[in-house]
Parts: structure tokens; sequence; C-alpha cells
């Protein structure tokens, strides 16, 4: 029997940067917690950005936030793990750097941005729903800093990033989401082990546990689920990864399966 549901936003739920989501979804996570069954969503976003996005059903899932940094609920976070802030101050430095990159620093309850782009910064708040603070110097925020995003104008974020990738493997998690963004955490955060969390504090196993992804940044999540599903548009390893398949993002892919759930609950 199916306990809980983790599913992934970008590329897997909505087109990637988008808040174009199928309203039905909030009617049908308000069925499946009739049934018994939590919802999570697993998002590279930042908590306020999930928050925006499932308003009608916030207080009925969890948050599984930037990449797995943040564990929480609407009302209350559960867990954290922080980036070093000397790692934090060296690695912007070197960012500011590279051309066309912009900066995200994000925090317990927003996100911070230097940027002089004002089409971008509207972007991120606008489409992602990310509650940013602008700041004249990212070096100098006071925060629980448990993600760096990069974001490339380009949409070449896994060529010209690679650099840093390499630089910083051995220390931290630097994953590439879609063409524009890399996001950072630390090494041994990431979807999987916020589930794995989420898990044992619901008392779960993963016999019990579905999740939906399409990028290599959902991969530990797909572990941590037998019914673990990657929609159409996934990447080719994530669809080797996972168990079973459901339709692209823009098809809704995960809500067809989602009510084919329902369904047999009902006949049960």
């Amino acid at each position: 029997m199916i306990k809980l549901i983790c599913s992934d936003v970008d590329g897997t739920l909505v087109p990637d940067g988008t808040r174009d989501i199928n309203p039905e979804i909030f009617d049908v996570i308000c069925r499946l917690r009739e049934k018994g069954i939590q919802f999570a969503i697993a998002s590279g976003r930042h908590t306020s950005s999930i928050s925006s996005l499932f308003k009608p059903v916030e207080d009925k899932i969890f948050f599984v936030a930037l990449g797995g940094a943040i564990l929480a609920t609407s009302s209350r976070t559960l867990y954290h793990w922080d980036v070093d802030q000397e790692d934090v101050c060296r690695m912007v430095l070197e960012m500011r750097q590279v051309p066309n990159c912009e900066i995200m620093l994000s925090g317990l309850h927003c996100s911070y941005l230097e940027t002089k782009d004002e089409y971008f910064r509207s972007w991120v708040m606008d489409s992602y729903g990310v509650k940013c603070q602008l700041t004249t110097d990212l070096l100098s925020v006071n925060d629980h800093i448990v993600s760096l995003s990069f974001y490339h104008s380009k949409q070449r974020a896994e060529t010209d990033f690679q650099f840093f990738i390499d630089e910083w493997q051995d220390r931290y998690k630097a994953v590439t989401s879609g063409t524009m963004w890399l996001d950072v955490t630390r090494k041994d955060i990431n979807k999987g082990r916020a589930i794995r969390e989420l898990q044992d504090s619901l008392a779960v196993t993963p016999e019990e546990t579905m999740v939906f992804g399409d990028q290599r940044n959902d991969l530990e999540m797909l572990q941590q689920a037998y019914y673990s599903y990657a929609v159409e548009n996934a990447l080719p390893e994530v669809k080797a990864a996972a168990r079973f398949g459901t339709d692209r993002c823009d098809r809704d892919g995960v809500l067809k399966v989602l009510k084919e759930l329902l369904q047999k609950q009902q006949g049960q």
C-alpha cells in the first residue's frame, strides 16, 4: 500500500521555470490525504516557491526544498543542512568572474540576489515564485545558507559550469538542473536523504513510497522508493534508474498516475 508520494517540480510537474501547473493536482492531493497517503514536493526550488505554487494545499504537504537542504512543513522547518560560510564566500567570488552567470544564495526563509538584471530578478520571483531579497553584496548576507544556485543566461550550465563541478565535487554536491541552473549543497545532502528522513519520521518504507523525477538531482530520490517513476521527457539515465515511466510533464504524466492510483484505492 502506498503511504507516501514525492514529486519533483520542474520538468516533472511543470515545464522548467514556470508556474503552469494543472490545478487538478490540488484536488488529487486532498483526496490522497483522505486515503491516508502523505504528499511531498521535492524540488530544487526554495520553500517559498513551493509554497506559492501549491498555495491551495500548502498546509497539506511536506516541503523537500533546495535539493534536500531543507525539510519543512508550511509552518515550521524540520531539518536544514548549512553550507560552510567560508566556502560560500569562495564560491561567490569565483562565480562572479564567470560570464552570463547570475548567483542566488538561499537561506531558511528567502533567497538573496545581487543582480542588476531586472528581468532576471522578476523572472525568478514571478515564474518560480521565490521570495527574494536584493542585496548589494551577497557576502554580507546574514542567514543560514543551505544552497547556492548559479544561473546561465545562455543555457550552457552543463558545459560552462563544469570547471566548478570538477573543482568542488570532492566536498560539495553540484548538480545541473536542466540547461540553466547549477545547484550546490553539501555533499551529504540530496533529495533522497531528505526523503529518507521523512520516511523514518512517518514510519514509511521504500516499498510504501512512490516518487517522480526527470533530472540527475532526482536520482537519489528514485532510489528511496520501489514505485519510482521517470516522466517521458526525463534524462536517459533517470529513465534507466526508474522502475516505471509515465507521460511527459506537459501532458500531465504524474497526474495520470496519481488518478490511476486513486481509482485503485476506491476499488479496494
